[in-house]
């Protein structure tokens, strides 16, 4: 027993002796750990805000307003704060809670759901009159395994808290189709720096920051029933999209219609014995990537003057980082392998902004259900027909479209015979048909392949509808 108390007291020291170096050199010269944490303290807190969002939110065939808790923390003089996308990016109201303690409105200025990442603003008289200082991002690409990291925020609405850790994977990927609670998809644009520090529900939009102060991670997520496992955006990809969101409120992104999928599993399938290229998974339907001739199977070698070997899932990001990046407009020379042969294709880029992901909703509360805006980046990803009609987000349990069988998910394509193009078109066909007290409403809808016919018999009574 005793050799084994020796041999850990022993182990312990050595592990000490190891990380002392690395701990000194990232610490201002002459200061210890405990010093360096007590100025980071002193000189980031100032900048570390709590954002108290309303948010319009669409749930179970009603719209609702929501007030929840978030962090963020200030960038320049002017007043622009970082936080998620999820936090800030819906708000139609947003109150921040500073440092000092002292509340003030902020204005949403831009939001992009891809990276889950927004900007808010505070007004310029409320930093100098508070001296608050802004924080500087650092550079995530530099960052190390190993390396001690500071995560700030509001966990669970405990305002101005700070955890301790380090830095535990750089470049985690997680898994594609991960959603936003506003149901947005995010993470295709960017791997991220996994931390022990912990991040909890409220730490979300804080900075994380190294032992400089510098900002090199923005907190975004948790991992649900596990401990000291935290995720942040990194600052290399942070500070590219709020300098965008800061210009011209959104972020605007090449699109080609397709979807990839990494080598690592397919390399004995396609006998490559040298791996090399990404492999071409889904192809949006008359998008940029079916219209250049791209085929779901295609090895895709080259895009551009660039050579591609995508072997694992956190090669992934970088891929859809090229290709948003593209000029909008020009013909990219592709090369592809298919079918054990090399062919040459061009493709012409198209664009897609940060509105024309999320798409526009709009509560039918009469007619006791909600839909939404289809946009292209949605036809992709659910595997619609095309870009006509509405999309059914959520249905009231004992309303006129619940009991006359409307369900989530299916396309509107016409209201009483009438063609649905867009939201605009369903609005004013439903505010036509409620002005007239229209009792009976006939909808023609589709889900994938099959068309189905729904009849909303609504019943008024105190002024709220219900299914006869």
């Amino acid at each position: 027993m005793r050799d084994k108390q020796r041999t850990g007291i022993l182990l312990a020291l050595l592990i000490s002796a190891l990380l002392l170096p690395s701990i000194l050199q990232a610490a201002p010269k002459g200061a210890g750990l405990q010093d360096t944490i007590l100025n980071i303290e002193e000189e980031v807190l100032s900048a570390l805000v709590n954002i108290q969002p309303v948010t319009e939110t669409f749930t179970r065939g009603e719209k609702r307003k929501r007030a929840s808790v978030g962090s963020g923390f200030l960038i320049d003089k002017k007043g622009h704060i970082v936080t998620n996308y999820h936090v800030a990016g819906k708000a139609q109201q947003v109150m921040v809670t500073l440092s000092n303690k002292e509340r003030v409105s902020a204005e949403l200025i831009g939001g992009d759901a891809q990276t889950d990442l927004a900007v808010i603003k505070i007004p310029q008289e409320v930093v100098s009159n508070f001296n608050l200082h802004p924080l500087s991002f650092g550079s995530s690409s530099a960052l190390k395994v190993g390396e001690f990291v500071i995560a700030l925020g509001s966990p669970l609405a405990l305002a101005r808290t700070m955890t301790f850790g380090i830095v535990s994977n750089r470049e985690r990927y997680l898994p594609q189709g991960m959603t936003l609670p506003s149901g947005e998809r995010t993470g295709d644009f960017n791997t991220w720096i996994q931390t022990d520090a912990a991040i909890n529900p409220g730490n979300s939009g804080g900075p994380l920051v190294n032992l400089r102060g510098e900002v090199i991670g923005v907190n975004a997520r948790g991992a649900m029933f596990a401990d000291n496992i935290g995720f942040a955006i990194p600052a290399d990809t942070a500070s590219s999209v709020v300098a965008d969101l800061i210009e011209v409120g959104e972020v605007e992104r090449a699109f080609i219609g397709v979807d990839f999928q990494p080598l690592k599993d397919w390399e004995q399938l396609f006998g490559l014995s040298q791996p090399e290229g990404v492999l071409v998974g889904s192809i949006e339907k008359g998008g940029p990537g079916e219209l250049a001739g791209l085929e779901a199977g295609d090895i895709l070698l080259r895009y551009g003057d660039e050579e591609l070997n995508v072997r694992f899932e956190e090669e992934l990001p970088a891929l859809y980082q090229l290709i948003a990046s593209s000029e909008v407009g020009i013909k990219v020379p592709l090369t592809v392998l298919r079918q054990g042969l090399a062919e040459k294709l061009a493709l012409t880029v198209n664009t897609i902004s940060t509105g024309a992901v999320s798409g526009e909703r709009f509560d039918a509360a009469k007619w006791s259900f909600t839909v939404k805006d289809i946009t292209d980046q949605m036809v992709f990803e659910l595997e619609l027909l095309g870009s006509d009609g509405v999309l059914v987000e959520g249905v009231r349990t004992g309303g006129a479209a619940h009991r006359g069988g409307l369900r989530r998910g299916v396309v509107i394509e016409a209201v009483e015979g009438e063609r649905i193009k867009s939201l605009q078109d369903f609005e004013q066909h439903y505010e036509s048909l409620t002005k007239a007290e229209t009792p009976r409403v006939l909808l023609q809808v589709r889900r994938y392949e099959s068309q189905a016919y729904v009849l909303l018999q609504i019943n008024r009574r105190e002024g709220k509808d219900s299914a006869q």
